[in-house]
């Protein structure tokens, strides 16, 4: 995945010499439309540049004050990144506000091998749930806003022989990414995790390019997939879970 790096000392270059007095250079992007050929920065290794770089020319950076200061010095037109983390992000920024109609929105689902209807059911049992006991919930804040919550797996539920292959997405945060123990995290492993647990069996985790996820699941090569973006090519490939969480692509731009 190549990816167009805007240098931070750039960003903050072009700040001193072009915001002197609190003046922001002019807001060019006023809809989703008007994205099209701009640059648009988006946080290091989110699936947000997927959908930037279809679009403009995106520009990848490591931490959010980063793109804020990109965004002021206008040395990129717009932020792309997820609602929940960009309410978190200009929740004190002046200036910066969050259009009012996203780039995109999808639900997250789990894709299950269209013959396993047993395994389907199963999954969207465990989900039910997950989303009464507030797991669901708590893993989505989690991973997009950096709430503090803990998956405890349950106490009550039997195992029984058996495994299940899941696919992720490698190096996707945040569904699925290295730490810096080298440990496999994300979001995707821990609804991963809850969903298995539940059913009773052992997870087994197995890594793909995020394009390939509904394809593994499809030629049999993992049961189940998450942390893929939504296609209606797939439709005719695999069923799809209930929903496991809601993404919001926003659109952050200067005022």
């Amino acid at each position: 995945m190549k990816k167009v790096c805007i240098l931070t000392l750039l960003a903050a270059s072009l700040l001193l010499s072009g915001c002197r007095g609190g003046q922001l250079p002019p807001n060019l992007v006023h809809s989703p439309e008007a994205l099209y050929g701009r640059l648009i920065g988006v946080l290091d290794g989110t699936s947000a540049f997927l959908f930037a770089k279809d679009i403009g020319i995106a520009g990848s950076f490591p931490n959010g004050e980063d793109l804020l200061a990109a965004l002021r010095a206008g040395s990129i037109d717009a932020i792309v990144m997820e609602l929940a983390t960009a309410e978190r992000l200009i929740s004190r920024a002046r200036n910066i506000t969050i259009l009012p109609e996203p780039l995109i929105g999808y639900d997250l689902r789990i894709a299950v091998a269209r013959e396993n209807t047993n395994l389907l059911a199963a999954v969207n049992s465990a989900l039910s749930a997950l989303s009464a006991d507030g797991t669901l919930n708590g893993l989505r804040d989690k991973h997009f806003i950096g709430a503090d919550f803990t998956y405890t797996p349950p106490e009550t539920v039997s195992t029984r022989a058996g495994y299940l292959r899941v696919a992720v997405p490698r190096d996707f945060p945040p569904y699925a990414f290295e730490d810096g123990y080298g440990n496999l995290v994300g979001m995707a492993i821990d609804i991963a995790r809850a969903v298995v647990d539940i059913i009773g069996v052992e997870l087994v985790i197995e890594e793909f390019e995020p394009h390939e996820l509904v394809t593994a699941v499809w030629f049999g090569r993992a049961d189940l997939a998450l942390g893929f973006v939504p296609d209606d090519q797939y439709d005719e490939l695999v069923n799809f879970s209930s929903v496991y969480a809601q993404s919001t692509q926003a659109i952050i731009v200067r005022r």
